[in-house]
This record gives structure tokens, sequence and C-alpha cells, in this order.
């Protein structure tokens, strides 16, 4: 089988889309999946909220999305961002499960119903380190390491043609399935969780009677996990 062919540079936050059809010129049906990665939280020194847009264009919104920043594309109201009409997946502490982008979904049919040239993942987590001039920042919008741009390819495929992304402090890592779940952080929110306590009562020191409405104004009281002690003994 012809090998597939693929195009397009790729920047440093996100992989490259993978996918050819078994028709010449017509693009593929592929699967991309999204992982956070415990390294958010090494990164941050916790795992912060962000988002991750998945959308499709040509080559001249490229280029016109080339000149934004992530800042400027994220923010409230953005109209080019309406104007792509992204899918979006979020993420925080909360919700840290993987996100698949699926083939024959009608999220995916609208994406691809765009004719796009270009597969473009954008992500809005915060930038480490020194901050740069304004002049820096606006050469290096290009080579944001929170933008991706790659050109879907078409032709032939040999192998599986899904994608599995982890998102990290670096940017988004190309890996496999098994390595993705593996670096899929534990729930945190599963820590936070109250757990089940029980109220444990006995009579007071002060030897009076407890007020009407109130039984337990003589009672001393305290909280203790489900067994981890003995019943009170009557």
């Amino acid at each position: 089988m012809k090998a597939c062919t693929h195009y397009g540079a790729v920047l440093l936050l996100t992989g490259s889309l993978l996918g050819c059809s078994s028709e010449q010129g017509t693009p593929a049906s592929f699967d991309v999946s999204i992982y956070p990665s415990k390294d958010l939280a090494k990164t941050y020194g916790h795992y912060p909220t962000f988002e991750t847009d998945v959308l499709g264009a040509r080559q001249e919104e490229v280029i016109r999305l080339s000149k934004y920043s992530p800042e400027k594309y994220f923010e409230s109201g953005s109209s080019l961002r309406q104007y792509f009409d992204p899918v979006t997946y979020r993420f925080s502490d909360r919700n840290l499960r993987k996100r698949t982008f699926r083939a024959g979904t009608p999220e995916y049919k609208k994406l691809m119903g765009r004719s796009p040239e270009y597969l473009v993942v954008l992500v809005n987590l915060p930038l480490m380190g020194n901050q740069d001039s304004e002049d820096e920042k606006q050469s290096d919008d290009k080579l944001d390491p929170r933008k991706f741009v790659y050109k879907i390819p078409t032709g032939f495929f040999d192998d599986n043609p899904d994608l599995y992304l982890k998102i990290a402090g670096a940017g988004i890592v190309r890996t496999t399935e098994e390595d993705a779940e593996n670096d899929l952080p534990e729930a945190p929110e599963t820590a936070k969780e109250p757990r089940s306590m029980e109220l444990r009562c006995v009579p007071g020191k002060t030897g009076k009677p407890p007020k009407p409405g109130d039984p337990l104004g003589n009672m001393e009281c305290r909280e203790v996990v489900p067994g981890t002690e003995p019943p009170d003994r009557p």
C-alpha cells in the first residue's frame, strides 16, 4: 500500500494530524484523543483551567490566525473565534478526563464540512517564564507554543490514522494511547470530596438537663470517620 504523505510544520505545542483516505484527494476519517497530563501540575503547581479549540481552516484563514495571539483569540466576545465556531474542550482540576474528537459525529461533520485544508489547535494555557517585549510578542505570534497548524494530508495510509495528544507543560505531545493513558492524572476531585463522618455524643460534665428543643445542649459531641473507633457503650 502506498505510504501516506504528510505535510506541514509542527509547532511546539501540538502534534500533527495523521490521516489519509482510501480515495486520492479526499481527507481521511480520524479520531483525535486529547489527554491532560500529570506534567501540568509540575509546571504550574496545580492543574490549571484551560480550553482547547479544534478548528478547520483554509490557507488564507491560517494566515489571518497567525497574526492573533491566543490571548486575543480566546478573549471574551472574540469575533475570530465566533467565525471559526470551533470544537471546544474544557479542562480543570475537577474535570481531567480525556476528550475525543471522533469521526462521524455531528461536530466532526460540521468541521470537515468547511472543506478545510488545515487543522488548527489552540490552547489558552498561560505562558511560563520571562515575558517578551511587545515587538517580540508580535513577531513570535506564528511560533507561539500554544498554537498548532497542520495541513490535512490526502492519499492512502498504512497505519491507524487516529491521533493521541498529551497536553503537558511543554505543549501538546503526540504519543501512543498507552503512554497517554498512563500519564492521565488521577482525578484530584476524589481526594477533595468530603468523607462521610459520624457524630459521637456523650453526656456533658455539667449535669444540667437539656434545654427544650435542644436535646444535644448538654452533650459533648465530636466527629469521627466511620469504622475508626468502636461504638460507644451505653
